[in-house]
């Protein structure tokens, strides 16, 4: 059980990272010149060097990622930050919202 829980786990945090790789893909190429597209590059990386950290420590743990969970994850949090993205009108701080939604 433990074990199960603790893949559960690191799948979940996988999953997040994927969310949030997608998240800054967007802001660095619809941020560019304003506050925001300032520290996406870094930000960017650096969840990336931990993606990879992640799924090295799960390859040591044979803990297999789970594509279902990944893709039902990024699917809920891609959608809910669309829908933010897309009522700027009504929100003017929709951006710092979105990257929100990925925690």
């Amino acid at each position: 059980m433990a074990n199960q829980n603790l893949a559960t786990y690191l799948n979940d945090h996988l999953a997040g990272s994927v969310a949030a790789l997608e998240l800054l893909e967007y802001l660095e190429k619809t941020q560019t010149g304003k506050a925001m597209g300032r520290f996406v590059p870094e930000l960017r990386a650096d969840i990336a060097a931990d993606r990879r950290e992640l799924e090295a420590l799960m390859a040591r743990l044979h803990i297999a990622a789970s594509p279902s969970r990944a893709a039902a994850r990024l699917a809920e949090r891609m959608t809910e930050i669309k829908l933010r993205l897309d009522d700027r009108r009504a929100e003017p701080s929709a951006c710092s919202k979105s990257w929100k939604a990925c925690r």
